[in-house]
């Protein structure tokens, strides 16, 4: 399998003029393993520049954008390819937004922003800072049933702060769907696998019993943790992402979660995508 360097990005707070200190995590990284590929794919490349940059490489003045993302290609129905090469796009621009609506394609992303950075610098003349776009996308796990991606989105278009994005899908290829707890689990699943969680998430973040997760600074509704639905499959675990802002302050930045199925095996249903690995 394919050797994959993803960087989950830690932000750091930065100037409203100024992008350039970014920080990520730790990179994770997945060793290749003797299994079969069992879907073809292409890594889409997209590298522009816009602005008084484009043509002055000493400008401070500059839009860029810095995109790859996957794109299945074969081994699989070619409905099943579309609809998952579709959703990894869906996914992508829900969080790079321009106005109140997620963006179709990246030219549109680059054409609108582009245009507003062009007004922008047009009326302030001594804006030196510049915009970016980032995202980076790959496969990090392909099983006979499913495939797992991960998709890093780096955003910056002024403000006191950039945005990040960490997201995880495993995706189904018998139908090209994204694969839910809910065709993971048995039915009533929920209780039982979010207390076990909420031990693992403690043990992680060192919070004893006595503590609620409110008086470390989370947010959970009604202070009842909940595991999200951005998680992927990879190498027998199930691997949450929370993403800065969605369960504490920008303070306490992102988490990644790790549940070893193993530890699970009592609510993974037999005739779901994972039923295999309770039959072993």
């Amino acid at each position: 399998m394919k050797k994959v360097l993803l960087a989950l990005i830690i932000i750091s707070s930065v100037t409203a003029c100024q992008f350039s200190t970014k920080k990520k995590e730790p990179v994770r990284e997945i060793e290749p393993e003797a299994i079969p590929q069992y879907v073809e794919y292409q890594v889409k490349k997209i590298e522009e520049r816009s602005g008084p940059c484009a043509t002055d490489e000493t400008s401070k003045q500059c839009v860029e954008f810095n995109i790859e993302y996957p794109i299945i290609t074969g081994k699989v129905p070619e409905n099943v390819q579309a609809k998952i090469n579709q959703d990894i796009q869906n996914d992508i621009f829900s969080f790079i937004m321009m106005g109140d609506t997620p963006a179709e394609s990246f030219e549109t992303v680059m054409k609108d922003l582009s245009s507003s950075y062009d007004s922008l610098i047009a009326e302030f003349d001594d804006y030196q800072s510049g915009w970016l776009i980032e995202v980076n996308g790959d496969i990090l796990y392909q099983d006979k049933k499913f495939i797992s991606i991960a998709t890093t989105i780096f955003t910056y278009t002024g403000g006191a702060h950039p945005n990040g994005q960490q997201i995880y899908r495993s995706y189904n290829l018998a139908t090209g769907e994204p694969i839910t707890l809910d065709q993971v689990m048995i039915n009533g699943y929920e209780e039982s696998l979010n207390e076990s969680a909420e031990i693992e998430f403690r043990m992680l973040k060192k919070i004893p019993p006595s503590r609620s997760l409110s008086e470390e600074g989370y947010w959970f509704e009604d202070e009842e943790f909940r595991l999200n639905n951005n998680f992927a499959i990879i190498n027998k675990s199930l691997i949450f992402y929370f993403n800065a802002y969605e369960i504490g302050p920008y303070s306490l930045g992102p988490t990644e979660l790790e549940l070893k199925l193993t530890d699970y095996a009592n609510v993974i249903d037999e005739d779901g995508v994972l039923g295999d690995l309770v039959k072993e």
